[in-house]
């Protein structure tokens, strides 16, 4: 990371010099040299950027770190809530794709060319048939003394049991599953979930726009009581399903996916234009594993609300943008992981 951040960094004009030797307690001691002037950085490599809570954690290193220069994060990608954060704790930080924002004394530069993050440049998890649900699945049920064989997850999946070997063959090929004595289990739930945020490419289907006068929540309430007894599945997303796991950010928008097509008369909520006039966004989808197995539900008003899975409700936080919604995905994310 630091390579590609360096090369970003000199393509913007910055002079950058590696120094041979680095203490242990950082990754890395770089000198930076703008206008004639030289600042002396020391790195620290993460392989994602923190999440929002975790920000204050780095004051701690602050300290010892600042013996040695400037403090500096590298991440793949840092949103400008990220960066904000980073700089108001004392943290230069800089990203692989060009964004940056350097301290130091006599020194402050900044570059945004993204706002979002890239998409991959390739693929490379399994597609097709029973993958997504087998992934997700293994991302939300996980626990380190359970593993799951490749009939159950066939049966997960609704595959066959050949179907889902493949998928695992796959997983474990990337290193992101592993076998264990009664089946398979992540490797690495972190990374497994982070390459499926990268490579998801949404679960299709067919959208309808909404008005609701109703704030969010209410508004989600009111459409699941109105399908629940006509639609076998219907599950809440952003924002009102992650604000009801992982508080961060009032909801404005409510996302809900229901598995057949719905009469919009049933609903009684005033037609959107488009994406942007909505506050509920009704999404019939093509993938359906974003209703997880088994249910995740929470409550809103003493009434329980079938949510979609999280890993869904972290892709549409990102999907419908704002640094806030990637904070709060942020948030959601850590607690998925725990």
């Amino acid at each position: 990371m630091l390579m590609k951040a360096a090369a970003q960094l000199r393509t913007a004009g910055v002079s950058v010099n590696m120094l041979k030797r680095a203490p242990k307690d950082f990754d890395a001691l770089i000198e930076i040299e703008v206008d004639g002037l030289t600042h002396r950085f020391a790195v620290e490599e993460k392989r994602r950027a923190p999440y929002p809570s975790e920000i204050g954690s780095f004051l701690a290193r602050h300290t010892k770190v600042t013996h040695h220069g400037a403090p500096l994060l590298i991440a793949p990608f840092i949103s400008e809530g990220v960066g904000r954060a980073l700089i108001d704790n004392g943290w230069s930080w800089a990203d692989e794709v060009g964004n940056f924002d350097l301290r130091a004394k006599g020194l402050r530069l900044r570059q945004r060319v993204i706002g979002s993050s890239p998409p991959p440049t390739h693929k490379s998890l399994p597609e097709g048939s029973g993958a997504l649900a087998i992934i997700r699945f293994l991302i939300s049920q996980w626990d380190e003394w359970t593993a799951y064989g490749p009939t159950e997850l066939a049966n997960i999946a609704s595959v066959s049991q050949p179907r889902a070997s493949q998928v695992l063959s796959r997983l474990h090929g990337l290193g992101l599953v592993e076998r264990a004595r009664d089946g398979w289990r992540p490797k690495d739930r972190e990374a497994l979930l982070d390459a499926f945020l990268n490579e998801y490419r949404g679960p299709g289907g067919t959208d309808l726009y909404f008005y609701s006068l109703d704030a969010a929540p209410k508004a989600a309430l009111d459409v699941v009581n109105a399908l629940t007894s006509v639609h076998s599945r219907v599950a809440v997303s952003a924002d009102v399903g992650p604000d009801l796991i992982a508080p961060w950010r009032s909801p404005s928008l409510a996302i809900v996916y229901v598995e057949h097509p719905v009469d919009p008369a049933r609903l009684e909520l005033v037609p959107a234009q488009g994406r942007s006039d909505a506050n509920v966004i009704l999404r019939v989808p093509e993938d359906t594993s974003v209703f997880p197995f088994p249910p995740l539900e929470a409550e809103l008003a003493g009434a329980p609300m079938p949510l979609a899975d999280a890993t869904q409700m972290i892709w549409d936080l990102h999907d419908l943008g704002g640094d806030d919604r990637v904070e709060a995905a942020g948030e959601l994310k850590k607690w998925l992981l725990k």
